[in-house]
């Protein structure tokens, strides 16, 4: 019985490490760091590629020019229209109808936006087409939303708000308040 009152001097180790010894222990925390740095590594690297894989998929070309907040692009390897999301520009007139004032204007820096543009690209918010088939998007030229421009410069107005594709509606809502204070465009009548 005396024995049992007795420490164990021993440690108690795991069978498995035990066997291995200091040096394999060692080895293998190595091992365990190096797979960690280099997982995040490369981790962080297919995160940027993906993100330049999305981007590069989002770069169109114009195809045709339809109005103020309405282009055709080359988009995928075909054409679609595209609506410019959460912006209204004055209608061009159809069928013998005359234009709103303002809509020759805002085709025509929507035009010259795009066509001045070495790169354009869309971003989609939550729902990506609307009922009639076109792709709803903010548009970049060079960087620079044109649907933001548009509103800054009194050329458009915050309209057609439909969550959930209101991501930029506090952005354009703040640049329509500055047209409307600088009374530029829609707002200088």
């Amino acid at each position: 019985m005396a024995n049992e009152n007795k420490p164990n001097n021993k440690l108690i180790r795991p069978r498995h490490l035990k066997k291995l010894g200091i040096p394999g222990m060692i080895v293998i925390l190595l091992l365990f760091i190096g797979v960690t740095v280099y997982n995040d590594n490369f981790a962080g690297n297919d995160d940027e590629n993906s993100s330049a894989e999305t981007s590069s998929d989002n770069v169109v070309t114009v195809d045709q020019h339809i109005d103020g907040d309405t282009t055709r692009f080359n988009y995928q390897g075909d054409t679609h229209n595209f609506r410019y999301l959460i912006i209204n520009t004055p209608e061009i007139g159809r069928d013998g109808d005359e234009d709103d004032p303002y809509a020759q204007e805002a085709f025509e820096r929507t035009q010259e936006l795009l066509d001045n543009a070495q790169e354009i690209t869309v971003e989609f918010d939550e729902e990506k087409t609307d009922q009639y088939d076109r792709y709803l998007a903010y548009v970049y030229a060079d960087g620079e939303m044109v649907n933001e421009t548009l509103v800054r410069e009194g050329l458009a107005t915050v309209d057609y708000v439909h969550p959930p594709n209101d991501k930029y509606e506090d952005i354009l809502r703040d640049a329509e308040e500055e047209a409307k204070q600088n009374q530029v465009g829609v707002w200088s009548e």
